[in-house]
C-alpha cells in the first residue's frame, strides 16, 4: 500500500459523517475521531484511513472500496490497537489480501440505479455546452475533469436533470452546485439532497440551515455590455449596471417563497450566488452586491496630498437603460425570511483544477502558477496583499472556503450564528457601520496561469 496525502483522500471519499472526521482544527473538539494517516492499494481500487479514536485513545482503520455506483465506502475495519504502527501493520497486510483477489468493485446490495457518469453524453452534439467541451476535450484541465467525477458519483439529483443541465446550458448553474456541495462537505455539514428545493438542507451542531443556489447569467435578450478593459469601466458597472444584474435573479428567488415549505419554515434560509455572466466578471462584482444588499456605498477617497479616506452614501435605486430597482435588497417585503446571501467569486473550472491538482488528480507534467491579491488584515493598510505561488510548493494551502462571503441581513426573522461557518468572511451591517470577520489574508481575486510541457502558456482568466 502506498501513502497518499489527506486531500487525495478527500478529494475520493464524500461519504463520512462529520462526527468521525476530523478535518478542522476548529471542530476538532466535536469531532470522535481524528484521522491521521491515508493510504491508497498498487492497484489504485482501494482507499484507506488510520485513525485516533479520541475517547478510547486507540487506533483504529477503515478500508474503503467502490461500490455499484462507483462510491467508496466500507468493507473492511481494524480496531483498538495500542499503536499506530500495530494498526499499520494489520492494515497493510488485510490490503494485500484484497488485492491478491484481484476484486475492483465491491456491492452492498442498496444501491439504486447506475454510477452518475458526468460525461457520459446524452444530448446532440450541438447542444453541447461550451465549457462542458472546454471541461471534457482539454487537457490542461485534466485535474478538474477527474475531481468533477469523482464529486458526481456521491452527488444526489433531486430533479433528475443534474447531467442534462450540467452538459447544455445550465452548465454555470450546475457547476456552483457543485461547488457548494464540496464546500458544505469541507465545512463538516450534514447535507440533506432529498427535498426538490431548496437544494441544500444542511444541519452543524443541531442547527439547520436552508442553502438556494442562485447564478448571474448572460441576458437572454439582449446583449450584455462588452467586458470592462480598464478599472473605470469597472467601477462604472458597479454604480448600476452590476445591481441590476444581481438584483433580477435574486428577485426572482424571492418570489418562490421558499419559506412557506414545511422543511424550510422557521428555519435559517440564505441564498448563495454567483455571477457568471461574463468570464471573470465574478472577480471585481462583489462590490455591487454589497451595495445592493444594503443599500450603501462605501467609496476610498484620495486626497491631492496622497492621503486617502473612506466616504459613505446611501443609494436609493439603481437605473440603468431604462430599468431600474430600488436599492437595498433586504429592505424588500417578505426579505425578513431570507437570513443571508452567500457570495464566492471562485466557482469555475479553474478553482477545480487547483483542487485536483492538490488532490494529485491531474497530470504532474501541468504546471500551475497562481497570482492574485490577498485581504490586508492590516487596518491602517487600503490596498491589498499581491502574492505569486506555484501549486506544487509543497507549503502551498487552498480550500473549498476561500474568497466566501457571508452577507447577513440585518432585518431577518432567523439570524445565522456566525459560528456555523467560522470558515468564511463575515458582513454585517449596523446603521451606517459594517462589522467585518475577515479570513485573515483571504484571496480576494486571483488568475492561473497553467503551463504545458511544450512551454505553451495559458493565462486563463477564471475559468
Amino acid at each position: 500500500m502506498k501513502p497518499i496525502s489527506q486531500q487525495r483522500f478527500n478529494a475520493l471519499c464524500y461519504v463520512r459523517e462529520p462526527l468521525v472526521r476530523g478535518l478542522k482544527p476548529e471542530t476538532e473538539d466535536f469531532t470522535i475521531n481524528k484521522e491521521i494517516e491515508w493510504y491508497i492499494d498498487e492497484r489504485n481500487v482501494l482507499i484507506a484511513t488510520i485513525f485516533l479514536d479520541k475517547i478510547d485513545e486507540d487506533f483504529n482503520f477503515v478500508i474503503l472500496g467502490r461500490d455499484a455506483n462507483k462510491v467508496y465506502r466500507c468493507i473492511d475495519t481494524g480496531v483498538s490497537f495500542e499503536s499506530i504502527e500495530d494498526a499499520r501493520k494489520v492494515l497493510e497486510e488485510k490490503i494485500d489480501k484484497y488485492s491478491e483477489e484481484g476484486q475492483e468493485e465491491y456491492p452492498q446490495g442498496d444501491e439504486n440505479g447506475a454510477p452518475h457518469y458526468i460525461y457520459k453524453q446524452i444530448v446532440e452534439p450541438e447542444k453541447l455546452h461550451t465549457h462542458f467541451r472546454y471541461l471534457v476535450e482539454e487537457p490542461r484541465f485534466e485535474a478538474a475533469r477527474n475531481l468533477i467525477e469523482e464529486i458526481i458519483y456521491t452527488f444526489t439529483d433531486p430533479d433528475g436533470n443534474f447531467i442534462k443541465d450540467f452538459q447544455t446550458g445550465g452548465f454555470d448553474n450546475r457547476l456552483w452546485e457543485i461547488f457548494l456541495y464540496v464546500y458544505l462537505h469541507e465545512s463538516g455539514f450534514s447535507i440533506d439532497r432529498s427535498f426538490n428545493a431548496p437544494d441544500y438542507v444542511v444541519e452543524r451542531f443541531d442547527e439547520v440551515v436552508c442553502i438556494e443556489a442562485v447564478t448571474v447569467n448572460p441576458s437572454r435578450h439582449r446583449k450584455d455590455m462588452p467586458e470592462p478593459q480598464n478599472q473605470e469601466e469597472i467601477n462604472e458597472r458597479l454604480g448600476d449596471y452590476m445591481p441590476i444584474k444581481f438584483g433580477s435573479p435574486l428577485y426572482s428567488k424571492l418570489n418562490k417563497k421558499y419559506w412557506e415549505k414545511e422543511h424550510v419554515s422557521g428555519k435559517p434560509l440564505v441564498f448563495a450566488i454567483h455571477d457568471y455572466h461574463q468570464t471573470g466578471s465574478m472577480v471585481w462584482s462583489r462590490t455591487a452586491l454589497s451595495e445592493y444588499l444594503y443599500a450603501k456605498r462605501i467609496r476610498l477617497k484620495t486626497e491631492d496630498n496622497g492621503a486617502k479616506s473612506v466616504v459613505k452614501e446611501d443609494i436609493d435605486f439603481h437605473e440603468y437603460e431604462g430599468k431600474k430597482i430600488p436599492s437595498g435588497f433586504f429592505k424588500l417585503p417578505e426579505t425578513e425570511n431570507i437570513s443571508a446571501v452567500l457570495f464566492t467569486n471562485s466557482a469555475t473550472i479553474t478553482k477545480f483544477n487547483r483542487m485536483g491538482k492538490i488532490a494529485g488528480l491531474g497530470s504532474q507534467n501541468i504546471k500551475m502558477i497562481r497570482a492574485g491579491n490577498l485581504f490586508n488584515p492590516d487596518p491602517e493598510a487600503f490596498d491589498p496583499i499581491p502574492f505569486f505561488v506555484d501549486i506544487d510548493d509543497p507549503s502551498y494551502r487552498e480550500t473549498w472556503s476561500e474568497s466566501i462571503v457571508m452577507f447577513h441581513n440585518p432585518y431577518t426573522l432567523y439570524p445565522i450564528d456566525l459560528a456555523l461557518f467560522p470558515d468564511i468572511t463575515h458582513i454585517k451591517i449596523d446603521g451606517d457601520n459594517y462589522y467585518s470577520v475577515t479570513r485573515p489574508y483571504d484571496v480576494m481575486s486571483s488568475r492561473t496561469i497553467i503551463i504545458t510541457p511544450t512551454d505553451k502558456f495559458e493565462d486563463v482568466d477564471f475559468r
